[in-house]
């Protein structure tokens, strides 16, 4: 390192008492290989952290959300450990959750992500302490479909969800929570993939679609497993995408007014596809939102 470089490394330390985002990175085994975890600076095992489980769309890896958690900062921001694992490979290659009947198990092989999921988590908590009221799970697109599965079948373990361009259950007699859980769909309402007005989706062996619900529909299935019928709010508006100019999504919450119950909420952005061009301000609030929504006393 040059003079000039170490000068800097040592004003930053003598400012900020450290250097930027100065996580560290470990693995852990839960059955399927290495996967990766991003640890707080300063973490220490005399102190509970939040969990955050990480999970990919159709194709897509563990690692690049490792790069995509480096890149936003929030993991040292806001102490939290992160943990990014990458779906099986089907036939074709590519990685996938097998989430809903829908999304994407395209081979129709029947692995079940959902207890490797959970084994995942329990294992993070034997090595590391974890706040239990404060485990989440977030996934884009195929990763947001298997973010609801989970809180199908893990109400009793997760805080919180937040699906991104995903959807809910295709069919919602096989998703029974025995417990509340916080529920945030963010979706552009110009997806043409995964549509927000709902659509379908092939498997490999067959031409016919199978439907998942719309991101309204989906919000509406959780208001009514959190605490029976209840009637949206409309929130603050807010500017989440760098697509379009302003303000640009619009927010409604499901949530029962004088007894504790899970919150929903529906992030519709104006303008944005399949793939949103979200902005610092997305990476905040998402976090934030997470963090905020604890495990629920409820049922």
């Amino acid at each position: 390192m040059s003079f000039r470089g170490l000068l800097i490394l040592c004003w930053t330390f003598l400012l900020f008492g450290q250097p930027a985002h100065s996580h560290t990175m470990a693995t852990i085994d839960a059955g399927r290989g290495p996967v990766q975890l991003m640890i707080p600076n300063g973490y220490s095992p005399s102190t509970p952290v939040p969990l955050v489980v990480s999970l990919h769309g159709y194709g897509g890896t563990g690692e690049s959300y490792i790069d995509y958690w480096k890149k936003n900062g929030q993991v040292d921001a806001r102490k939290f450990i992160v943990a990014a694992p990458s779906g099986e490979k089907n036939s074709k290659g590519r990685s996938f959750w097998n989430a809903t009947a829908a999304c994407c198990d395209k081979d129709l092989s029947g692995v079940d992500d959902s207890q490797y999921l959970r084994g995942l988590i329990e294992a993070i908590e034997t090595e590391y302490t974890i706040d239990p009221q404060s485990i989440h799970v977030t996934g884009y697109s195929n990763g947001g479909f298997m973010a609801h599965r989970m809180a199908c079948a893990h109400a009793d373990k997760l805080a919180s969800i937040v699906s991104v361009a995903g959807a809910g259950i295709s069919k919602e007699s096989t998703c029974n929570p025995d417990h509340q859980i916080h529920v945030l769909q963010v979706h552009g309402i110009e997806d043409g993939v995964i549509r927000y007005q709902g659509g379908g989706l092939k498997n490999f062996n067959s031409n016919v679609p199978i439907p998942h619900p719309s991101a309204l529909q989906t919000v509406a299935f959780w208001a009514q497993k959190n605490s029976g019928p209840a009637q949206p709010t409309t929130i603050d508006p807010m500017d989440l995408s760098d697509r379009t100019a302003g303000i640009d999504t619009e927010v409604i919450r499901y949530q029962s007014p004088g007894r504790p119950s899970g919150t929903v909420e529906l992030w519709s952005i104006r303008g944005e596809s399949h793939v949103p061009k979200l902005n610092d301000s997305f990476h905040t609030k998402s976090i934030d939102w997470m963090l905020t929504h604890r495990k629920t006393s409820g049922r």
